[in-house]
């Protein structure tokens, strides 16, 4: 464990000293905690507090189970590196396939690892095979240059150092990103954001075009992009925004349905509405929305309604450590939700006072009616892809009982059967684990759509700049 002391005075901070000597010199706590730990410390949390644990780990499911964590603890022992400790963690959280269960990692620019290169060894980089890893590679944007190196330490492979840099966050000779092999050109990579903030992700390396799927390319590969351009100017920097496309047909941006934006998403519902009910097609683009608020959603339930609603419900977890989350998460939304919604969610909470692991009902199942069915608009395309997840797929399910609804554009991104995140903070290596507490009760009925998503209607290639000439012939 970590131990940090806050003295205030003199004889507070003498105190303190001597307690660390003791601990030190008689129970070994202020060694350094290993990966090992820090994965036995997360592995029981989950275990406890997880919703979907029971689910996920099964008798059929067990030996994969067992495999998956022996595998863990085996990069456990060889991880040397906060960067390896956390990869630890993600690997093991990964068994689940759960996109609710996942960490964040504070920024930390006092410890980024210099690697010393030589212009001599960054002229021989240069001249590399396509064949080979190692190489001079650029972001699309050419904001980094980098030397990508074989770095064998802990668990990584290779190592993209810096060498040259647009920007004064990041400085020759830091690394950039870490490699670690997981088969033939396959890698899990970890990389360091602008802000030195940690993110992980799987790639593949390719002789044509090094690693394009995280926007590095290897000197002398010719990029061939076709970059995506915003539909119109009012949406460039806006969360929310209406434009009216043509005299029949509105268009609603939502890029967020978070808490805090549910207020712009009622004022420019409000502020539009002549527009919304007097023609006859909208298009709502909800790309990218990764979900928020059930309140955020509320506001656009009218304009799609066209018939009594059926929602499946959900039943909450109930351990001491998540009503103490939900508090968390309760307080952090005063002033920014209505005081009756946050305390009618309390009062659901405190429905598992007392009562360790046991699953309680959160929320019915239940039909809406609405009084009015708008005459306008008649036809609602909703634009959706990978990126709508959570909340947003609740408000899909909801959408697609309509009959005046088509879903246009890619698949959602599915992950919404195991849901309400809240955050627990770990440390030594500091992050914060942020996990779901609620479970669908359509998973019961066969109707989940976790890692499958929610289909369109309206097939949409929406990497192309002329999607939306394509929905406008289409619904």
């Amino acid at each position: 464990m970590c131990i940090k002391f806050t003295a205030r005075t003199t004889s507070q901070k003498m105190l303190a000293l001597f307690i660390a000597f003791l601990l030190f010199t008689f129970t070994g706590i202020s060694q350094p905690v290993s990966c090992h730990q820090t994965l036995d410390s997360i592995k029981a949390y989950m275990e406890k507090n997880y919703v979907g644990f029971t689910d996920k780990v099964t008798p059929a499911t067990q030996k994969a189970y067992q495999a998956h964590t022996r595998q863990s603890y085996a990069y456990a022992k060889t991880a040397q590196s906060r960067a390896d400790y956390l990869f630890t963690i993600r690997h093991w959280i990964s068994f689940f396939k759960d996109h609710h269960v996942f960490i964040e990692v504070p920024a930390d620019k006092a410890h980024v690892e210099m690697i010393s290169l030589d212009e001599q060894a960054v002229s021989r980089l240069g001249n590399t095979p396509a064949s080979s890893i190692e190489g001079i590679y650029y972001m699309r944007d050419s904001t980094y240059k980098v030397a990508v190196v074989k770095s064998k330490k802990g668990l990584r492979s290779y190592t993209g150092v810096i060498v040259n840099s647009r920007t004064p966050l990041w400085k020759p000779g830091q690394v950039k990103f870490e490699l670690i092999k997981t088969g033939k050109d396959s890698y899990q990579g970890i990389w360091y954001n602008r802000n030195h903030d940690v993110r992980f992700s799987t790639i593949g390396f390719k002789q044509q075009n090094g690693f394009e799927q995280e926007g590095w390319y290897k000197q002398g590969t010719v990029i061939k992009t076709e970059a995506a351009q915003p539909l119109f100017e009012e949406g460039l920097n806006a969360t929310v925004s209406f434009k009216t496309i043509n005299d029949s047909t509105g268009y609603i941006r939502i890029r967020s349905f978070d808490g805090a934006y549910a207020k712009a998403i009622d004022s420019i519902i409000k502020a539009n509405l002549k527009h919304i009910q007097s023609m006859p097609r909208l298009i709502i683009d909800l790309r990218g929305n990764g979900g928020g608020s059930d309140h955020s959603i509320s506001f656009l339930k009218p304009i799609i309604y066209t018939n009594p609603v059926k929602r499946i419900g959900l039943d909450l977890l109930t351990t001491p450590d998540n009503i103490a989350a939900w508090e968390y998460m309760v307080s952090k939304y005063r002033g920014k939700l209505p005081d009756d919604y946050l305390d009618k969610i309390l009062q659901r909470i405190y429905r598992g006072k007392g009562k360790e692991r046991e699953l309680i009902h959160f929320a019915d199942d239940e039909t809406d009616s609405l009084p009015d069915i708008w005459s306008a608009p008649a036809k609602v395309a909703i634009v959706i892809n990978r990126g709508c997840g959570s909340s947003t797929e609740e408000f899909l399910l909801i959408a697609r009982q309509s009959k005046k609804v088509v879903f246009a554009g890619e698949h959602s991104k599915g992950v919404l059967d195991y849901s309400n995140i809240v955050p627990k903070d770990f440390y030594c290596p500091a992050f914060t684990l942020y996990y779901s507490t609620t479970r669908s009760r359509r998973i019961d009925v066969g109707l989940g759509i976790d890692n499958v998503g929610i289909q369109p209607n309206i097939p949409l290639d929406l990497s192309k700049n002329n999607w939306l000439e394509e929905l406008l012939k289409k619904f």
